[in-house]
């Protein structure tokens, strides 16, 4: 491998946002490992992106984002192979217009969307402190201007909406981030929270009913292409001139102010302690990973 390519994973790389995003990072010469449901998922997002690029330095993972012990086995497969990891883009994210719960009893939107977020970074962080420059980009949205953390029934089983639970899972991207910058060892890695902005994507269209994806229908008219929507997430990832800016929020590759909804500071705190009492983890920088 070239002594400047770094390695970064992207989650959720099969199509929109991940894909362009793991496309970019390549085009810009460095590795990519990319995080899919299925490996025939892996496997076609390889394909099109060398197609595009055949020169490609990318690799895949069959791992379903939704399942704590998919990513913990999955972690460790990584970093077998690659000690060092210079990133992770958390770009994985469902929606459903029902509620749904995982095998391990996680409502599934929760779980994909933010469990998966802390547990992968968790798994990974120690591969990214053996590098001098490590980024952790947590993909969020505006949608957390109406987000609303719910610590006593997380997966909104009484009242359940895909809006309520959708808000919340985003909300809890910039708390994350936010609080993972905060109690860092490590001044190296950074991380931020990002918006995408409206994104023209199918996200809309799975596990929704006719009328969430009729409306999603007509949303997306005016949205930016997937490649447009990734910029910010590659910007965060590999521009030297955002390494000392941890922390913050950004959409159009710069720093934005977060809705009064993210401004909680108790709340950042206790989703922090809930979460990793959720996934067992009782020393987020410093445990050994089991799986």
């Amino acid at each position: 491998m070239d002594q400047n390519q770094k390695v970064f994973v992207v989650t959720g790389a099969n199509a929109g946002l991940g894909l362009e995003t793991s496309r970019q990072i390549v085009d810009a010469g460095h590795r990519v490992l990319i995080l899919c449901r299925t490996q025939e998922k892996c496997d076609a997002a390889i394909a099109d992106i060398k197609n595009t690029n055949p020169d490609a330095s990318i690799a895949g993972f069959a791992c379903d984002m939704g399942i704590m012990d998919e990513i913990r086995n999955t972690s460790e497969h990584i970093i077998d192979m690659h000690q060092n990891i210079d990133g992770i883009v958390n770009n994985v994210g469902t929606w459903s217009s029902k509620y749904t719960v995982t095998k391990e009893g996680f409502e599934t939107v929760f779980a994909t969307n933010h469990l998966s977020y802390v547990l992968l970074t968790h798994c990974l962080y120690p591969a990214m402190r053996r590098v001098d420059d490590a980024r952790v980009v947590n993909v969020s949205s505006n949608a957390h201007s109406y987000g609303k953390i719910n610590l006593a029934d997380p997966g909104y089983k009484k009242g359940y909406h895909g809006l309520k639970s959708n808000g919340q899972s985003k909300l809890a991207n910039v708390y994350f981030t936010e609080e993972f910058h905060k109690r860092k060892p490590d001044k190296h890695i950074s991380t931020y929270a990002i918006s995408p902005g409206l994104v023209k994507t199918d996200l809309g269209f799975k596990f929704t009913n006719w009328f969430h994806a009729f409306a999603w229908t007509i949303r997306r008219r005016t949205g930016q292409t997937p490649a447009e929507g990734a910029r910010t997430s590659v910007f965060c990832t590999l521009d030297p001139s955002v390494a000392d800016q941890s922390g913050l929020f950004w959409e159009k590759c710069k720093p934005k102010e977060t809705f009064p909804s993210a401004k909680n500071d108790d709340l950042r705190v206790k989703l922090w302690d809930f979460t990793n009492e959720l996934l067992g983890i009782k020393d987020y920088f410093h445990e050994k990973v089991s799986v």
